[in-house]
């Protein structure tokens, strides 16, 4: 009768602090979300300025033979990406969806690194001005994120997850 009085599935506990936790370390990403019918993780950044489709498909070029090389490095066989971009005037979004079977931090670190140093002053980041991590806390993180992300793969997590930066806050429901 009353569709709100229904009770809702809680998300997982492990699958939330991954979300939430990738938005923290990594202030340029601006949401991510877990699918769990496809099993991947799709995370997106925010540009701001006028770009041309040329420009963008340099971008997706690089980023995806640097990728590649970094998956042949490490050994990982069968990974799945897709690059794209959303818009190409005012705000724009690069959009990367990937497996959760073969993602790591160090991945996530390799692709944020690639979008800051392409697009600069145009990729929008939210950092909070008296937090400056030293390299113990960012350490901690690495492994921190790691162990979620091995956590995600050893079980299954129902339905879908969106993280997403508000300001100062990271939000992450289940939608």
């Amino acid at each position: 009768m009353f569709d709100f009085l229904k009770k809702t599935k809680k998300p997982n506990p492990d699958a939330t602090r991954l979300l939430a936790s990738i938005l923290v370390v990594f202030p340029a990403i601006q949401s991510v979300t877990y699918d769990s019918k496809g099993e991947t993780l799709e995370f997106s950044f925010a540009l701001n300025g006028e770009f041309s489709q040329d420009y963008f498909t340099e971008f997706l070029t690089n980023a995806a033979e640097s990728v590649e090389t970094f998956h042949h490095l490490e050994g990982l066989k069968g990974a799945k990406i897709e690059l794209n971009v959303e818009g190409v005037y005012g705000t724009c979004f690069l959009n990367v969806r990937r497996d959760m079977a073969t993602l790591t931090f160090r991945e996530l670190s390799l692709l944020t690194e690639l979008a800051e140093n392409y697009f600069g002053d145009e990729l929008i980041e939210e950092f909070d001005e008296h937090f400056f991590p030293d390299e113990d806390y960012l350490m901690a993180q690495e492994d921190y994120l790691d162990q979620c992300l091995n956590n995600m793969r050893q079980m299954r997590v129902e339905g879908r997850l969106v993280g997403v930066r508000e300001h100062e806050r990271v939000v992450v429901y289940s939608r």
